[in-house]
């Protein structure tokens, strides 16, 4: 505890300790990304940036991003970022810190179908709506109501089977969601969630579907990223065996790779 209270007596003293400045500038916080930015520090050869005391980057520019779509910083998340402008003998010329929280992947998020290939016209358009809940995201698609996705059902319901048909909330969701990229003429007879991989910026979800004796099985994933452009988007995707190998409609979109691209709506 006597180390502790040391070390950050020395950490708050640091401005004190050293004659030049980094004047740190937090340009832009997103959900998986920080732009940094700072002035060149005289006699300074390169610049050394933590996150959260973890070695992130060494560069000799004056701007660095700490985070990207495939290595994502946390939502919703408190980080402490320090720079250190240094010469080749490691002595440190400046030091400083900046405080950080990351903001969330919440909103409404749209795709836009661009071509004529529609699926007999059930998918021109997709529309989510992407909450934060207890520490972790919650998807309803928006039908003519919101409907929950993701969860889709509770934990203990994981690997029952459930009819097709009903009124419940979550058969109406699957249903929903189900008639819009089914393009076969087979009428699902119930369904299980076999399997749920969730992680900050990506959800993975399996479900098995029973079709008269057929059994197969898709696996939708749902993941938070940045555009070129800066914009935040769910990207969203099945793939299937059996019959929904080849009964799912994919993003017709140029481009696209068969991904819908949701981007939110600001």
């Amino acid at each position: 505890m006597k180390r502790l209270c040391v070390f950050f007596l020395v950490f708050a003293s640091l401005p004190l300790l050293f004659a030049a400045t980094v004047d740190l500038q937090v340009e832009v916080v997103h959900p998986n990304q920080i732009h940094l930015s700072w002035q060149e520090v005289e006699g300074a050869e390169y610049y050394d940036l933590y996150l959260n005391k973890e070695p992130m980057v060494q560069t000799k520019e004056t701007k660095v991003v700490l985070g990207s779509n495939d290595r994502p910083l946390t939502s919703h998340t408190h980080y402490e970022v320090l720079i250190a402008a240094r010469k080749q003998d490691v002595r440190e010329l400046a030091v400083e810190r900046a405080l950080v929280k990351t903001p969330g992947w919440e909103g409404r998020y749209r795709w836009v179908n661009l071509s004529e290939e529609d699926n007999k016209g059930k998918c021109r358009q997709l529309d989510y709506l992407v909450s934060y809940e207890e520490g972790s995201y919650v998807i309803h698609g928006l039908f003519e109501k919101p409907y929950q996705l993701y969860p889709l059902v509770s934990a203990h319901r994981m690997g029952e089977h459930i009819p097709y048909e009903g009124d419940s909330p979550h058969q109406i969701a699957y249903r929903l969601n189900a008639e819009i990229f089914n393009t076969t003429n087979f009428k699902p007879k119930s369904w299980s969630v076999e399997r749920i991989d969730y992680s900050d910026d990506r959800v993975l979800v399996e479900i098995e579907t029973k079709v008269g004796m057929m059994r197969f099985s898709t696996i939708s994933t749902y993941r938070f990223v940045l555009s070129s452009n800066g914009k935040q988007q769910l990207h969203f995707e099945t793939k299937g065996s059996g019959i929904a190998s080849w009964g799912l409609f994919e993003n017709p979109n140029p481009g696209d790779a068969g991904i819908f691209k949701c981007t939110i709506l600001e």
